[in-house]
C-alpha cells in the first residue's frame, strides 16, 4: 500500500521524512521509552535513521505495518508516531514529552482506526503496553477499547522477553465510547 495522510483539526498523519530523524532520536531519549516501549535502548541517531529511511518504506510496501508521523496541521512540527501492525491488526504509537496531555495521541488513534475499519483491512484491532503504563491505557479506553486482561507481550521485548502486558480489543461494531474494567482509576462518565 501506499502510504496515506489523515487529518482532522487537531492532528495530521502523513509520512516521517529524513527532516524527522534528529527529533525522533531527541524523543527517544524519554527515560519512559526505556521502560515501556520496544525501541533499541540506548537510542541512537542511527536506529532514528534506519527507522524513517529502511523500515517504514518497507512495512507500507510489504502491508506489515503503517506507520505515520504525528504533526500539528497548522506548523508540520513531529509530535509523534502512530502505526497499525499486521496482521495482528495492533495499534501502537509514542508521543513526545512536550506534547503529551493535549488529546493528540487520542485524536490520531481515532483517525488510523475509522481508516482502517473504512478501508475494511481488520474488523478488531488490538491494543497492548507493558503493564502500568497508564497513559497508554488512559488513551486506548478513551478510543473506546475494551480490557481483556494481562498476559505475554505479543512482540518480544529488546530483551527477547514477552513481559506482562495490558491488553485490549475494539471492533469495528464497538461503540467509541469508554468502557469500564481497565486497571485505572477513572470511572466512566
Amino acid at each position: 500500500m501506499e502510504p496515506v495522510t489523515l487529518s482532522s483539526p487537531l492532528v495530521r498523519l502523513d509520512q516521517l521524512l529524513p527532516a524527522d530523524a534528529e527529533r525522533v532520536y531527541e524523543y527517544c531519549q524519554d527515560p519512559i521509552f526505556e521502560r515501556y516501549l520496544h525501541v533499541p535502548w540506548p537510542y541512537r541517531r542511527s536506529d532514528a535513521d534506519s527507522f524513517i529511511s529502511g523500515y517504514i518504506p518497507a512495512a507500507w510496501a510489504s502491508d506489515s505495518e503503517y506507520i505515520w508521523a504525528v504533526r500539528d496541521p497548522d506548523t508540520a512540527e513531529l509530535l509523534g508516531v502512530i502505526g497499525l501492525r499486521l496482521p495482528s491488526a495492533s495499534i501502537g504509537y509514542w508521543l513526545g514529552a512536550p506534547h503529551r496531555g493535549h488529546g493528540y495521541i487520542p485524536e490520531a488513534q481515532l483517525l488510523v482506526i475509522e481508516w482502517a475499519f473504512a478501508n475494511r483491512l481488520v474488523d478488531t484491532i488490538s491494543w497492548q503496553c507493558l503493564e502500568g503504563n497508564m497513559a497508554s491505557a488512559r488513551t486506548a479506553r478513551k478510543a473506546g477499547f475494551s480490557f481483556t486482561g494481562v498476559g505475554p507481550a505479543i512482540q518480544a521485548h529488546r530483551d527477547g522477553s514477552y513481559p506482562p502486558s495490558w491488553h485490549a480489543v475494539l471492533r469495528a461494531t464497538d461503540t467509541r465510547e469508554p468502557k469500564d474494567g481497565w486497571p485505572i482509576e477513572e470511572p466512566v462518565g
